[in-house]
């Protein structure tokens, strides 16, 4: 459950250290977050307790070439969290954004964005069933 900004911690950290990976989770292609004259692409991938993700799913959709408006970037993330949650929302889901310089280019090299605000993430808290933008400094 990402309610601990530890548990959060972790999980970021192993999604945007890939090159620390041998090799990439298995991914699952999502149809989500299109934004029109934008290229992009989304999956999904689980993490589990053995590669420190604590049993969840994070949503990776990526931009291609140029970057879009925040506030499309907020509503294309929570288009990619809804398809996601359709999928299985039984475990909480973790919605990153990133942007890749060019087409071809190696996904180790894509740049996160953070629509939210550095510290802080979007994402689907099953226990809740809703969908919060929440900061990683410790909650109370």
């Amino acid at each position: 459950m990402l309610t601990n900004w530890k548990t959060f911690a972790v999980v970021l950290a192993v999604a945007t250290s890939a090159p620390a990976l041998a090799k990439k989770p298995p991914t699952i292609p999502l149809e989500c977050g299109k934004v029109s004259g934008f290229k992009s692409e989304a999956e999904r991938q689980y993490m589990d307790q053995a590669s420190g993700g604590g049993n969840i799913y994070i949503v990776n959709l990526t931009y291609i070439g140029k970057k879009p408006a925040t506030k499309r970037l907020d509503t294309a993330l929570r288009d990619c969290l809804a398809v996601a949650i359709k999928m299985d929302g039984s475990k909480d889901i973790l919605a990153t954004a990133w942007f890749r310089k060019r087409d071809g280019a190696n996904y180790y090299d894509d740049d996160m964005l953070h629509p939210h605000g550095g510290m802080n993430y979007i994402s689907y808290v099953a226990s809740k069933k809703a969908v919060e933008v929440r900061s990683l400094r410790k909650l109370k």
